[in-house]
């Protein structure tokens, strides 16, 4: 059965999601009402140092790395930007993080396979635990089809679950017919909706 929480009063979507691997989050990308609900699901509220993992389609590597360490005011144990799409010569990133890089938009085998490595490897004493955000599904639906789209998320969330990890994948549902964001959002654990104001509801499985 669903259950439905809403975002008002309440002091974070984490703590509201702490039994789920695997998180939707449901925003229209311009305006990014979501940013906050991204950085608390990344650990941004924790005493302990995050085991960081982004996969972005949206901004340069050193940018999103750059944008979190401002958010958060720390740096990470652990972090990685796995970047899709040639973004060119990028001065941006901060020394600590490690930048992957998958060409082609619609490698998904590439991509999959430095995810794994992520899940798999041993996070760096004293790393609290791994943390994904995948920006976004609504660029990747865009050199992929929903079928495609489907398989390859079926797996990494298998994989998320299996090793322990948290992640949250974003999606603009206006971006998408209601039968696409019906598909996707079956399997996840919760999904969270974010209006423009940033105030946001959760539903859990």
């Amino acid at each position: 059965m669903a259950k439905q929480v809403t975002g008002r009063n309440a002091t974070s979507v984490s703590e509201r999601v702490a039994e789920a691997s695997n998180i939707l989050v449901l925003a229209r990308s311009f305006p990014d009402g979501a940013a906050g609900v991204c950085i608390d699901l990344l650990g941004g509220d924790s005493r302990d140092p995050a085991s960081v993992l982004a996969v972005t389609y949206t901004q340069s590597p050193g940018q999103w790395a750059a944008d979190w360490e401002r958010a958060t005011g720390t740096t990470p144990a652990d972090g990685t930007v796995i970047s899709v799409g040639d973004w060119g010569e990028d001065d941006a990133t901060p020394s600590r993080w490690t930048i992957e890089t998958v060409d082609h938009a619609g490698d998904l085998t590439t991509l999959g396979i430095t995810l794994s490595e992520f899940l798999e490897a041993e996070p760096s004493e004293g790393a609290g635990h791994k943390r994904l955000c995948f920006d976004s599904l609504t660029a990747l639906l865009q050199f992929i089809d929903l079928k495609q789209a489907f398989q390859f998320l079926h797996v990494i969330t298998g994989r998320v679950s299996s090793a322990g990890a948290v992640a949250h994948y974003h999606l603009d549902p206006e971006a998408h017919d209601e039968q696409t964001v019906a598909t996707i959002r079956g399997l996840f654990d919760a999904v969270v909706e974010v209006d423009d104001r940033g105030d946001w509801a959760v539903t859990t499985r």
